[in-house]
């Protein structure tokens, strides 16, 4: 038994979306939002903000798919509106947060050690290479498989693996970094 070609069971249902065929697109958007959130995320280093510019991307894979000219480039082209949404989404002007006089101090806390937990999330993630990062967030986010991500992306399905193993590595030695700086800072303290 042969296994099917998930790139051209992919290009088929963007021909049926550029046909009009709803569901075809419904589909397409579920296998591909997840790797729109992560090249989002890359981006912007916001969750609400990723969720908001993938389905945006969709909203306008949609509203524009006539314009795809090769149904097998669909996840390039999909790729590229993405791109460009993130792209605008840099030069809007970023607003001022308001405190909120409401929380207690344990909610304060908490926020506090979330968002501390997240930055430190972030930076090891920043310090990996653009294409690894961009490649693991992809296939952890939601399990996005090493085809799409390449398809998505562009380059061969070696590629892919290479760049998510890599990515892993400099994790792995990045946490224990982490640990060992940690360690000394409890033992300087001590």
């Amino acid at each position: 038994m042969s296994k099917a070609d998930p790139i051209a069971e992919d290009a088929a249902l963007a021909e049926r979306a550029q046909a009009g065929d709803r569901a075809a697109f419904a589909e397409l958007a579920r296998r591909y939002r997840p790797a729109l959130v992560a090249l989002a995320f890359d981006r912007t280093r916001s969750f609400d903000d990723a969720h908001d510019l993938a389905q945006e991307a969709l909203a306008r894979a949609w509203q524009h798919r006539a314009a795809l000219r090769d149904p097998a480039l669909f996840p390039a082209w999909l790729r590229s509106i993405a791109a460009n949404l993130c792209a605008s989404w840099a030069r809007k002007p970023v607003p001022l947060p308001l405190g909120d006089e409401s929380a207690d101090d344990a909610d304060v806390v908490r926020a506090a050690i979330a968002r501390h937990e997240q930055r430190e999330i972030a930076r090891a993630l920043q310090n990996l290479p653009t294409a690894n990062r961009l490649a693991l967030l992809m296939h952890v986010w939601d399990g996005v498989s090493y085809e799409r991500i390449a398809a998505f992306l562009g380059v061969p399905v070696t590629t892919i693996e290479g760049r998510i193993f890599r990515a892993r590595q400099a994790l792995r030695r990045s946490a224990l970094v982490g640990v060992t700086s940690l360690g000394r800072r409890i033992e300087k303290e001590s």
